[in-house]
């Protein structure tokens, strides 16, 4: 029994680093998942009517990030607000009419990979525009106009791109 007294420390401190360390890991992914566009809980929804009309007109307390691209002719515009930790975000573009297909605005990640689809933009007098609503948590995010020719979970020519950044007020 002397013989192994010496190894019980050791062993009990090696036992206790690993639980740390895997205390570590479990809760860094459960925190990265939450702030994912990924994870389940992030919801993409459209925005009321009475939003959208705040948006589209521009009046209030609205920010807004120029969405550019490498055709001159294609001009975009994100308005967003941010409310109750929720991010509110209008998306407006002067498009060509797509000769096959639809635009649609993905939201991507400028950490990591995530991307998802977010809606698609439907025409207007003054060109296409969309609105959506989703948790705050996720900022800062890259907003992507692209021309989709299928409507599946791939990310198809890309026309405009902008992102949105955490504002510090």
């Amino acid at each position: 029994m002397k013989k192994i007294y010496p190894y019980i420390f050791p062993a009990v401190a090696l036992l206790f680093v690993f639980f740390l360390l895997f205390r570590w890991y479990n809760l860094r992914t459960q925190r990265e998942a939450m702030t994912s566009l990924l994870n389940e809980g992030v919801v993409i929804e459209q925005l009321t009517a009475e939003d959208a009309k705040g948006l589209i007109a521009g009046v209030g307390d609205y920010e807004s990030v120029d969405l550019v691209g490498e055709d001159p002719t294609h001009l975009g515009e994100v308005r967003y607000e941010l409310r109750d930790d929720e991010l509110l975000f209008s998306v407006f573009a002067t498009l060509p009419a797509p000769a096959t297909g639809d635009y649609q605005v993905w939201l991507r990640q400028t950490e990591g990979n995530a991307q998802r689809k977010a809606f698609r933009l439907t025409a207007s007098k003054s060109g296409y525009m969309g609105s959506g609503a989703l948790d705050a948590s996720t900022l800062p995010l890259e907003i992507i106009v692209s021309n989709e020719l299928t409507d599946d979970g791939l990310l198809e020519k890309v026309l405009l791109r902008g992102t949105i950044e955490v504002s510090e007020k």
